[in-house]
């Protein structure tokens, strides 16, 4: 409380303005923004089936270098050859771990077993510790790397981006942004790519 003289020689008692202290209003602001991530990782809207006619274009890049996650290197050439289900992302995207499930579950359709298609999730986290994190007790069968860079063929400005590769390395396939994944359509495209496939000796 502060005083002051008035012209008349009386002390007027001001209060203080009110207010919450700096450090409340930054308390408040990591609380609601941690509590907007759970709420758009959890219960945001669900992606939509992506449209994927006409989407594609160009060749794979198989000298990409990969981080396993325990940081070792694994050559992208390893999925040469195959069709090619990959998903770039990264832990701290929510609409990357919302389509995540989406992905586990097209990973696992018995109509894609036995058929050479690998699924491919690559992080761009800069430590694989969070990505490690993420995956604590989640069974998913699909492969999960690390990368600290991304070559031209697989550029975006954004992620999630999801490419679809067949068996001879063309990109048949590209969806920027988030998709419900496991939609007959992509099964279906999947289904197709992999018949192109040499048979294995």
């Amino acid at each position: 409380m502060t005083e002051s003289k008035s012209d008349d020689g009386s002390i007027r008692r001001r209060q203080p303005a009110a207010g919450l202290p700096r450090r409340t209003w930054f308390l408040v602001v990591v609380a609601f923004s941690a509590f907007w991530v759970i709420y758009m990782s959890l219960l945001g809207p669900r992606p939509r089936a992506p449209k994927l006619d006409g989407s594609g274009g160009g060749q794979a890049s198989y000298t990409w270098t990969l981080l396993d996650l325990k940081d070792r290197p694994v050559s992208f050439a390893l999925f040469r050859g195959k069709t090619v289900f990959l998903n770039i992302w990264a832990t701290w995207c929510p609409p990357c771990l919302r389509e995540m499930p989406s992905i586990a579950r097209l990973a696992e359709e018995p109509r894609l077993k036995d058929k050479r298609i690998a699924f491919v999730c690559v992080a761009t986290d800069e430590s694989s510790d969070a990505v490690r994190t993420f995956l604590e007790g989640r069974s998913w069968s699909m492969s999960f790397f690390r990368a600290t860079g991304v070559p031209g063929a697989f550029y975006s400005e954004g992620v999630p981006v999801t490419f679809i590769i067949a068996p001879d390395g063309r990109i048949a396939a590209v969806k920027d942004g988030p998709a419900d994944w496991d939609s007959p359509e992509v099964i279906a495209l999947l289904e197709k790519l992999a018949a192109e496939a040499p048979a294995s000796p």
